[in-house]
């Protein structure tokens, strides 16, 4: 049973295509807003088919849809607990297996970033939508719809045009949710608002607000083992994720400020994005203490290898000392396992403080 979602839009018109897209829903639909006036009513679009469930407190949220030029500031309020969420990857799905909301999942998809740190029953009783390694973009929207969903959390990406665009989604019924973990400017903070926005919408703020206590503490413990020195002189790293031509790397965002707490900092902090592709010859130049290989489903001895022999990099001073690590790569960009990871990163940089 699909839901009403309220959105209004921030600025004063929306594009016409989103107008378009609204304006095709029915009576029904109209009725749930119909205290509105006219004028209101043109500012606002009801996504849904029922009537809100009036024990439902509402809840509004932001959706960012000009961080990645999608369209205007959207505000969504819901009126009902989604029941069916599809999750585009193993970072969107841990969100919601932590907060044990696996019976309002319709399916999810791992894509090829795995997560490797945190394991759930719910992963083997939610529906994968696709084989292991696909992205979300792969699944028809015909296959989408079939799921019943209600809500879709994914990246950007995921709802452009080409994808499911915003006019497909507020055309099914479809909220939209892009985690503030995905901003370039992310911090735990998000990662907390996060928790505290689903938590929220599904109405779990109680279990939202014991896992944000234990990542605190999580933290926390390893700030007080690594104290104030390893943070004013931190360790300097190269976090390499993918690319042989050209390294895919994590800067700023949420895998900086994963770096930063575990005592590093990335040697590409200068970059003001989450992930950039700088040159080879920059990582030479910048010649990192510590490599940090971000480990999609254990091809983390096959990057290794290829550092070791690649000509750009075999002479860094992280590779001749063997100073090269792993992460799991969903938790660095922001999920359930990135206080742990936290830690993980800590213990190999700083392993006779951990002893």
């Amino acid at each position: 049973m699909k839901r009403n979602i309220v959105c209004t839009v921030l600025c004063a018109v929306l594009s016409a295509a989103l107008v378009t897209g609204c304006a095709s829903e029915t009576t029904e639909d109209t009725q749930s807003v119909s205290s509105e006036s006219t004028a209101a009513t043109e500012a606002k679009e009801t996504v849904g088919s029922t009537a809100s469930d009036s024990s439902y407190e509402p809840v509004t949220i932001t959706l960012n849809l000009e961080r990645s030029g999608l369209g205007e500031n959207v505000e969504y309020t819901f009126t009902e607990i989604p029941s069916h969420v599809v999750a585009s990857g193993d970072q969107m799905a841990d969100l919601f297996f932590d907060l044990g909301l696996e019976d309002h999942m319709a399916g999810y998809t791992k894509g090829s970033c795995w997560s490797l740190v945190s394991e759930y029953a719910a992963r083997d009783s939610v529906p994968q939508l696709l084989e292991p390694g696909a992205s979300l973009s792969s699944l028809s929207k015909e296959e989408l719809l079939a799921t019943n969903c209600d809500f879709l959390v994914g990246w950007d990406s995921v709802f452009s045009d080409k994808n499911f665009s915003t006019d497909f989604c507020n055309e099914n019924g479809i909220a939209m949710y892009f985690p503030y973990v995905c901003s370039d400017s992310a911090t735990f903070e998000d990662l907390y608002k996060d928790y505290e926005t689903l938590g929220r919408i599904f109405k779990v703020e109680d279990v939202a607000a014991q896992k944000i206590q234990a990542m605190k503490e999580t933290i926390q413990k390893v700030q007080d083992t690594l104290g104030e020195e390893a943070y004013a002189d931190p360790v300097t790293v190269f976090a390499y994720d993918s690319g042989e031509e050209a390294p895919f790397t994590a800067c700023q965002g949420m895998p900086g400020d994963i770096i930063k707490l575990a005592g590093g900092i990335s040697i590409f902090d200068d970059i003001e994005a989450g992930w950039a592709t700088p040159s080879w010859e920059e990582v030479v130049e910048r010649d990192p203490d510590v490599i940090l290989v971000l480990d999609y489903d254990g091809d983390v001895e096959e990057k290794i290898e290829f550092l070791k022999t690649n000509d750009a990099t075999k002479d860094l001073t992280a590779v001749k000392e063997g100073r090269i690590f792993s992460a799991c790569c969903a938790d660095m960009q922001g999920s359930a396992g990135s206080a742990d990871t936290v830690e993980i990163i800590a213990r190999q940089l700083y392993p006779d403080l951990f002893e």
